[in-house]
């Protein structure tokens, strides 16, 4: 959980070395370098068993895989040291993608987890596919979902606030990852029941006055988290905003040219960890930028 001294001592990131995965990679680099973190790159290797299922008995098959994994590794290793990570290290464990990263994860402690958003080879299935969903949910640190090839630091990030518990540290995580940003945050708001009041034939004057005391409420909550002495000097730009947080948050980020987007997860039950939030599964699919889901 972000605190409030909390830095990015140690990042992990994963690759498929698609185009996206290894675009993961050179993003988390960049975040290492820049925060002195160490790095750690991990690639997943199918098992054994499953490969001699899916291309018949070959028992150099692995061993074949392995190197060119290796060599892989390499060059992205070459890659981070030549943008600035003094530490850095890879490994090359077994088995579906979600479970290698959580058993990688248990013993690395990272700050940060960084995936591509979609995977071109072996592990295609794995990335925002049911695997991710696995990662995204069960996760103990926050998740980086890629899009693109970094072409600098982050210069336009929107923290989506719910105005839950997460909230503070959405924040505190869209400062410390987008260090070189601008940052707006952003709370969609609607009153309540509005979906029924719409079906009912409520005009949208009548429910824009209905919902004008969760607008003022907003207001208030977003200035009391901003109230706090390490926030209350930074230029950050308050949007309140009346309607559904998904097309709200995804408007917005296009407005302001996003390069990010900071959301929380909805933790818990056993169904808000299937939906994982409606909001922050829809903006790590469909967002037209980077997510970091807290």
């Amino acid at each position: 959980m972000i605190g409030h001294d909390m830095k990015l001592n140690r990042i992990l990131a994963a690759t498929d070395f698609s185009f996206l995965g290894d675009a993961a990679i050179h993003r988390a680099a960049a975040l290492a370098a820049r925060e002195n973190s160490e790095l750690l790159i991990v690639h997943a290797m199918p098992r054994a068993s499953v490969l001699d299922d899916v291309f018949g008995a070959d028992g150099d098959l692995p061993a074949r895989m392995r190197a060119v994994a290796k060599e892989k590794l390499a060059a992205l290793v070459d890659g981070a040291t030549q943008a600035g990570v003094r530490r850095v290290r890879v490994e090359i464990p077994e088995g579906s993608a979600h479970r290698a990263l959580a058993d990688v994860a248990e013993s690395f402690h990272p700050d940060l987890l960084v995936i591509g958003a979609h995977g071109k080879g072996l592990l295609e299935q794995f990335f925002l596919g049911g695997t991710a969903s696995r990662v995204l949910t069960q996760a103990v640190c926050p998740v980086l979902v890629t899009r693109g090839e970094p072409v600098g630091d982050y210069c336009q990030a929107l923290a989506a606030l719910d105005l839950g518990p997460r909230s503070e540290a959405v924040l505190r995580t869209a400062i410390i990852v987008a260090a070189q940003a601008r940052v707006s945050v952003v709370h969609a708001y609607q009153a309540p029941f509005e979906a029924k009041l719409r079906y009912k034939g409520f005009s949208a004057e009548d429910i824009a006055r209905y919902s004008e005391p969760e607008a003022q409420a907003a207001q208030r909550n977003v200035s009391a988290l901003l109230a706090d002495p390490e926030l209350a000097g930074l230029d950050l730009k308050i949007k309140i905003v009346h309607g559904h947080p998904n097309p709200v948050l995804i408007n917005v980020a296009n407005e302001i040219r996003a390069d990010l987007i900071v959301v929380g997860k909805h933790g818990g039950s056993r169904l808000e960890e299937l939906v994982m939030g409606s909001v922050s599964r829809l903006l790590a699919y469909y967002a037209p930028c980077d997510v970091l889901v807290i």
